[in-house]
């Protein structure tokens, strides 16, 4: 493709082929309104964060304060610290607790879903005082939930409302395979103040078709939202993976109502020229 299609595809704002854009073989520039964040993970990416804050003083921050995950050999639920909410010296701030695969081994090997709850309860309560001496704006729950497991996800993160997080404006991580799932509105209305859709990741290349399939499943669910983009790339078995293709598709989902804007995985690239703010 010559660099006079792609200029003229940029000047035409025809955006939502993400897939063509990415072949120009250049960065892909998306120009929205709404609020934009960067999760942070490592001191990697606190130093991203705060070069980026320079040019986005609105800028806002998750910070990863710990993970959860089962013990295969004692089927215990063990919580790992992370980062402290302070460390981005913003406020308020987001604090991300990460589940990592294999929590519903655990939940299997729990003699009741009661137990569990509670085992699950005592852990997340563990973390959330990492966050008690910074004003918080939410909480993301960041779970990549097996599609067979949804219902009892969403039963444990109501319950995470009721006792550790009671008072906390709680998200969870969804992915397009979840919203796949047509009960997904359904579970969560009500029980979450929103999602973040990850579209990093999922092995979920933003085709055209792709990205009108995720954008009409983002409509369906009628839950407010935020979409979760990757800076970074990786060489796969299959390829190399093409994450920044997502940052122009970001349009098409800011046309829902409930958007409510992006978070970015930076995983220590820069990245903030990949979002302008639309004048």
């Amino acid at each position: 493709m010559t660099a006079a299609i792609c200029r003229t595809m940029h000047i035409g704002g025809l955006f939502a082929a993400a897939a063509l854009i990415a072949s120009c073989g250049e960065s892909p520039v998306t120009r929205i309104d709404a609020t934009t964040g960067q999760w942070i993970w490592t001191r990697a990416d606190l130093a991203r964060f705060s070069e980026s804050r320079a040019q986005r003083p609105d800028l806002e921050a998750a910070v990863f304060i710990g993970s959860i995950q089962c013990d295969t050999s004692s089927g215990q639920l063990m919580a790992h610290a992370g980062l402290a909410a302070s460390d981005a010296r913003v406020e308020p701030v987001t604090a991300v607790i990460r589940f990592e695969d294999g929590l519903e081994r655990c939940r299997a090997a729990t003699a009741s879903d009661a137990d569990f709850g509670q085992r699950l309860d005592s852990a997340v309560s563990l973390l959330r005082s990492r966050a008690r001496t910074v004003p918080l704006a939410a909480i993301q729950l960041d779970y990549d939930a097996p599609r067979r497991a949804l219902a009892k996800w969403a039963a444990s993160v109501a319950q995470l409302q009721l006792h550790a997080l009671r008072g906390d404006s709680v998200w969870v991580t969804s992915l397009i395979a979840h919203l796949r799932d047509p009960s997904y509105g359904t579970l969560f209305r009500g029980v979450i103040r929103g999602h973040v859709l990850q579209v990093f990741d999922t092995g979920e290349p933003a085709t055209v078709a792709q990205v009108d399939e995720a954008v009409r499943l983002a409509r369906r669910a009628r839950i407010p939202f935020r979409i979760g983009l990757g800076a970074f790339e990786r060489e796969t078995r299959t390829g190399r993976t093409d994450h920044r293709a997502w940052f122009a598709s970001v349009p098409q989902f800011s046309a829902i109502d409930g958007f409510r804007g992006v978070w970015v995985f930076p995983a220590g690239q820069r990245w903030i020229s990949l979002l302008t703010r639309r004048t």
